[in-house]
C-alpha cells in the first residue's frame, strides 16, 4: 500500500536543502490593496472573499509550511506559482491571501478556459467600460489576481485552453513589473505552467505547499470544532493530544508529521471527537504498523459506527415496533449509499434497494427520520443559498471513501463515473489508496484512468509517475510506480478483471501499455493528452475530438495497433508536439485518414531491428514487462502469449527470451541492496536508461545483455 505522506521529503532535510518560510516571507512586499472596482455580483466566479465567505469557508486560516523551489528568489516577479500535490488546502490557501491582501479571486474551473477567454472573463467582472482602466490598475501594481485550480481547468480545457489562457494574461501585463497574480496548481499542472513561463522568459517565483507542523495541525484541529460551536478546554487539549501520541505509536514514529499534518486526515480528526472518545479507543487498540490509509480508513469506519449509534437510538422513540437490534439499520453502507445519492443526485433513496426488514406500513416514518438525521452527517455539508438547499461533502477524505466504495458497487459504479466526468472532479491521493483497499487490489479498466489521476495527486516537485499495464484479456495487470528524486520507488499493484471489455486511458504520461486487448483514448468532454508513452493493442478508439501526442527527448511516443476508429461525431483533431520527430513511432493498418499521423508510419518488426537504443529498449521492455508480478503473485504473463505475440518468429527476440529462462531462478536471491546498487551505478556510468528496467531482474539482464 502507498500513501501520499509517506513519500514526501524529510521534513528537516528540506528546510535546509530548499528553505522553509511562510505566508509573510512570500509576500513580504505586498501591502494590502484597496478594492478599487466594483466587480459584478452576478459573475461569482471572479470576486472578491468578503468577510463573510472567508468566516464561513476558511474560519481561522492556519498556515502550512511552503517551500521555495527554484530558489530564484526574484525580487519583483510577474507571477507567483504555487504548487501542491492533491488535498493540501490551495483553495483554503487563494481565498486567504485574497482576504488578507484583497486580492481578487477567480476560481478558473467555474468558466471553459480557451482564446481570449482571459479577456472576456475580466470584461464580465468589472464591466467592458472598466476594462481599460482594471488593466491598469494590474500593470501598476494596485490590484493583483489569485488564480486557483489551474489543474481542475485543465482537466476540463485541455493544455491547449492553459496555453490560450497563459498566453493572454501575460500580453496584458506584457510591461508589467510588479506582481500581477498568484496561480495556484497540482504539482503536474504547475510544472507545465512553469515550463510555458521558462520558454517565454516570463518572471516568476515558485513555492510549494507542506504539511502542518505538530502545534499548527492541532490548532488546525481546535479551529474546526471551535466552528462547530464546540468549547475548547482542557478536556479537548487532552484528547487532541492523546490522539497525536496514538497515531505516533501506531505508525512508530515514521512519517507521522506528514500523516497528522495532511488536511483531510485533521479534518476527519475533527470530526471524529466527542465526548465518548469513541476514536481515541480506537487508537489505542490499533496494532502498531497500521499503514496510513488503512488507519484513516479505520477513523472513517469509526464515524460511520458512531453515527448509526446515534440514529438507532433516536429511532427507538420514534418506531417502538421495529427491532433496532437489527445491525443492518442505517448501517455503513447505507449511509454510504444515502450521502452519495442526496449530494449528486439530492435524492437519499435512490440506490437504496434493501428495506432492512422494515414493514412497507412503517417505511415512511422511517424514511422522515432518515431525512432529519442525514443532513447531520459529518460527511455532508450542508448550506442554504436564496432560499435554495445545497449539499457537498465535507471534505476529501469523505467524499473520495464514499466514491471508492460505490465504485466497488456493480449497480452503482457508472454513476460516479458520470458524477466524475460531468463535474471535472480532480480526486485528492486517498481515492486510489482507499479503491485498492474496498476492491481488493482489483481494478476495472474504465476506472484506470481516474485512479491514475489520483496516484499523480501522489507527486510532489521533481517526483515522476509511471503507468505499466500488460497482459491479455484474462490475464491483465497494471502497475503505477512513483519514483523520487533519489530514484526510490514505490508500486501499487491492481488485477484489471474485465480487460476483454478495453482499458479506458485520457490523460497519458509516461505511460507504458502493451496488451492483447482495446484501448479507448479521452471522453466527449475534455481534451486527451499522449506524453511519451507507448500502446501496443488489439484496436485504439478516439473518444474525443480534440488529442494532443508528445514526444520530448528523453523520452518517445508509441502508437501500436491493428486499426484506429472514432467514436466521435466528427474527426478527431489531432496536434503533434515533438523535438525530434524519430521519438514518435506510429503502426497501424488503416492511417489513410490520420494524415497527420502518416509522417510517423513504420513497421515495428523492421524497426526493431536496428541498432538504435531506443527501438532495442522498446523491444527488451516488453519482454521485461512479462516478468512483473500482480496481485496474483505470479508471473504477470503466459509463455504462449509472449511467444505468439512478442517473438513472433523474430530471431533477435528468441535469443533475448533466453536469457530470461536463464535468469528466473535467479528472482529469488537478487533482491539484495548492495547488489541492486552496484548494477545501478554500472548502467547509470555505461549510460544506458534506467526507466527501461523496473526491478532488480530486469536490470541484471540488462547488464549481461551489454
Amino acid at each position: 500500500m502507498i500513501s501520499k505522506w509517506e513519500n514526501y521529503y524529510n521534513k528537516k532535510l528540506v528546510i535546509s536543502e530548499r528553505g522553509y518560510m511562510d505566508i509573510n516571507d512570500i509576500f513580504n512586499k505586498m501591502d494590502k490593496k484597496e478594492r478599487t472596482f466594483k466587480l459584478n455580483p452576478l459573475f461569482k466566479t471572479i470576486r472578491y472573499i468578503d468577510e463573510d465567505e472567508y468566516f464561513r469557508e476558511i474560519y481561522k486560516y492556519v498556515e502550512p509550511t511552503f517551500y521555495e523551489e527554484d530558489l530564484k528568489n526574484i525580487e519583483n516577479p510577474k507571477f507567483i506559482l504555487i504548487s501542491a500535490p492533491g488535498a493540501t488546502g490551495k483553495s483554503a490557501l487563494a481565498k486567504h491571501i485574497c482576504y488578507k491582501y484583497n486580492g481578487i479571486y477567480w476560481n478558473l474551473p467555474d468558466s471553459k478556459v480557451a482564446e481570449y477567454s482571459f479577456q472576456g472573463a475580466i470584461q464580465n467582472a468589472v464591466g467592458p467600460e472598466n476594462l481599460s482602466d482594471f488593466y491598469k490598475s494590474l500593470n501598476g501594481g494596485n490590484d493583483f489576481l489569485v488564480i486557483d485550480a489551474f489543474d481542475e481547468a485543465e482537466t476540463g480545457s485541455g493544455r491547449t485552453g492553459i496555453e490560450f489562457f497563459l498566453r493572454d494574461i501575460n500580453t496584458v501585463t506584457i510591461n508589467n513589473n510588479n506582481l500581477c497574480a498568484v496561480l495556484l496548481a497540482r504539482t503536474e499542472s504547475a510544472l507545465f505552467i512553469k515550463k510555458y513561463f521558462n520558454e517565454n522568459n516570463i518572471s516568476y517565483n515558485h513555492y510549494e505547499v507542506g504539511y502542518f507542523e505538530e502545534n499548527n495541525a492541532k490548532t488546525y484541529i481546535k479551529n474546526s470544532l471551535e466552528k462547530k460551536k464546540i468549547s475548547i478546554n482542557k478536556t479537548v487539549d487532552d484528547c487532541i493530544n492523546a490522539q497525536f501520541t496514538e497515531i505516533k505509536r501506531i505508525l512508530m514514529n515514521k512519517n507521522t508529521d506528514s500523516f497528522i499534518g495532511y488536511a483531510p486526515v485533521l479534518n476527519a480528526l475533527a470530526e471524529s471527537y466527542d465526548n465518548e472518545r469513541n476514536t481515541l479507543n480506537l487508537l489505542k487498540n490499533t496494532h502498531n504498523s497500521e499503514s496510513n490509509c488503512e488507519l484513516l480508513k479505520k477513523i472513517i469506519d469509526c464515524l460511520l459506527e458512531r453515527e448509526q449509534k446515534k440514529f438507532v437510538d433516536s429511532l427507538k422513540i420514534k418506531m417502538t415496533n421495529i427491532d433496532v437490534s437489527n445491525n443492518k439499520i442505517y448501517d455503513k453502507k447505507e449511509q454510504l449509499l444515502r450521502i452519495f445519492g442526496k449530494i449528486v443526485y439530492n435524492d437519499s433513496e435512490l440506490f437504496i434497494t434493501d428495506r432492512n426488514n422494515i414493514p412497507l406500513s412503517d417505511y415512511e416514518t422511517y424514511s422522515e427520520a432518515i431525512n432529519i438525521q442525514l443532513p447531520q452527517h459529518p460527511f455532508i455539508k450542508f448550506s442554504e443559498n436564496s432560499n435554495n438547499f445545497n449539499y457537498s461533502f465535507t471534505g476529501i477524505a469523505f467524499s473520495d471513501y464514499i466514491l471508492a466504495y460505490a465504485l466497488s458497487i456493480e449497480d452503482i459504479k457508472d454513476y460516479v463515473r458520470e458524477y466524475i466526468s460531468d463535474n471535472k472532479y480532480c480526486p485528492s491521493p486517498l481515492l486510489i489508496e482507499f479503491y485498492s483497499i474496498l476492491s481488493n487490489n482489483c481494478i476495472s479498466g474504465k476506472d484506470i484512468s481516474i485512479m491514475y489521476s489520483s496516484f499523480k495527486a501522489h507527486a510532489q516537485t521533481g517526483d515522476k509517475t509511471y503507468i505499466y499495464i500488460n497482459g491479455d484479456k484474462s490475464d491483465c495487470s497494471i502497475e503505477f510506480i512513483l519514483e523520487n528524486k533519489e530514484n526510490k520507488r514505490t508500486i501499487l499493484n491492481f488485477f484489471i478483471n474485465d480487460a476483454d471489455k478495453g482499458i479506458y486511458m485520457n490523460q497519458m504520461s509516461n505511460c507504458y501499455i502493451d496488451i492483447d486487448a482495446d484501448v479507448y483514448i479521452g471522453d466527449t468532454s475534455s481534451e486527451s493528452r499522449i506524453s511519451n508513452s507507448t500502446i501496443n493493442c488489439n484496436n485504439i478508439y478516439w473518444q474525443c475530438e480534440n488529442i494532443s501526442i508528445e514526444a520530448y527527448n528523453p523520452g518517445e511516443c508509441a502508437l501500436i495497433c491493428n486499426n484506429m476508429e472514432y467514436k466521435t461525431s466528427t474527426f478527431p483533431k489531432i496536434e503533434i508536439k515533438t523535438d525530434d520527430e524519430n521519438r514518435l513511432i506510429v503502426s497501424c493498418n488503416n492511417l489513410k485518414g490520420y494524415y497527420k499521423l502518416l509522417h510517423y508510419q513504420k513497421n515495428l518488426d523492421k524497426a526493431e531491428d536496428t541498432d538504435d537504443f531506443n527501438s532495442f529498449s522498446n523491444l527488451i521492455r516488453r519482454i521485461f514487462s512479462c516478468l512483473r508480478s500482480h496481485s496474483k503473485d505470479a508471473p504477470a504473463r503466459k509463455m504462449d502469449f509472449i511467444n505468439n505475440r512478442i517473438i513472433n518468429k523474430n530471431i533477435r527476440k528468441e535469443n533475448i527470451l533466453k536469457l530470461t529462462d536463464i535468469l528466473l531462478p535467479v528472482r529469488l536471491v537478487i533482491y539484495v541492496d548492495m547488489l541492486i546498487r552496484i548494477l545501478k551505478t554500472y548502467l547509470l556510468e555505461n549510460g544506458f536508461v534506467l526507466n527501461v528496467a523496473q526491478n532488480t531482474i530486469e536490470i541484471l539482464m540488462l547488464q549481461l545483455i551489454f
